[in-house]
């Protein structure tokens, strides 16, 4: 699952608008979390693919989510649960 695909399922799977995801960004502590409607709309489409730390831990809080979650690739989690 790419990046893209993730943050598509994860907003959908807690039934949020794209807006209502900007909205929640904005209590962010630093500003450079907060995240515009535009940019997760880049994000889910792929055309943005290298996210600030900064929005990656924005979007974690969100959706409660490790970074891990989001970052890494589903094969590499199997192959580290079978360890």
């Amino acid at each position: 699952m790419t990046l893209a695909q993730k943050l598509t399922h994860l907003r959908d799977k807690h039934k949020l608008s794209m807006s209502q995801v900007a909205r929640m960004s904005e209590v962010a502590r630093d500003p450079r979390g907060r995240i515009t409607q535009g940019y997760i709309s880049r994000l889910e489409s792929g055309k943005e693919t290298n996210p600030s730390l900064m929005k990656i831990m924005t979007l974690c809080n969100i959706y409660k989510i490790q970074p891990n979650d989001l970052l890494l690739k589903k094969a590499l989690k199997k192959t580290r649960k079978n360890r």
